[in-house]
């Protein structure tokens, strides 16, 4: 039998609970990439997944091996298409992805086009709140924020630092003398 033929056999001995199971699988797997949780989501949505896939394979008309890897290549297909347009929003900033930024890491000024503004740090001091190793935190003027050492030098946690240069999301640091 040809691929043509089987597609046939498999979309039209397709009934209800498959496509209910198959569809409802895919849209929580496609829930817990867009919004990252403990994992119920997607977990539920494989086994939704896998539960149509046997429910379609039970009838058994067709060509079982066939139908099973068309079923996991179409979910795997529209999973990786959903990953992309995640990806491509979020790189675009069309997404708000807030919930996945830590808390309190960050106080954006923004500046009229929406991204934070943070020229005015250049020169201020503070404390590192972690080691950075080159990343890590430091409360510039009562504001926990995520810096770079300028250089990739290691500065312990409770050393002095003062911002070296602020452009955009990034802020530089150096040690204070």
């Amino acid at each position: 039998m040809s691929f043509i033929n089987e597609l046939g056999i498999l979309f039209s001995g397709m009934t209800a609970p498959v496509v209910l199971a198959l569809v409802l699988g895919y849209v929580l797997i496609v829930i817990e990439i867009f919004q990252p949780g403990f994992g119920i989501f997607g977990i539920v949505g494989g086994i939704l997944v896998v539960l149509g896939i046997v429910l379609r394979v039970i009838v058994g008309d067709g060509n079982i091996y066939a139908q099973i890897f068309t079923l996991l290549f179409l979910e795997t297909l529209g999973v990786f298409i959903a990953f992309m347009v995640l990806a491509l929003t979020v790189k675009k900033g069309w997404l708000d992805h807030s919930p996945l930024v830590e808390t309190g890491t960050a106080v954006a000024v923004e500046r009229s086009d929406g991204t934070p503004d943070r020229r005015d740090l250049g020169g201020k001091s503070g404390v590192a709140l972690t080691d950075l190793r080159p990343v890590g935190k430091a409360d510039i003027d009562g504001v926990v924020l995520d810096v770079v050492s300028e250089g990739g030098f290691y500065i312990k946690q409770g050393e002095k630092v003062r911002v070296v240069k602020a452009d955009g999301m990034q802020v530089s640091v150096e040690r204070a003398e």
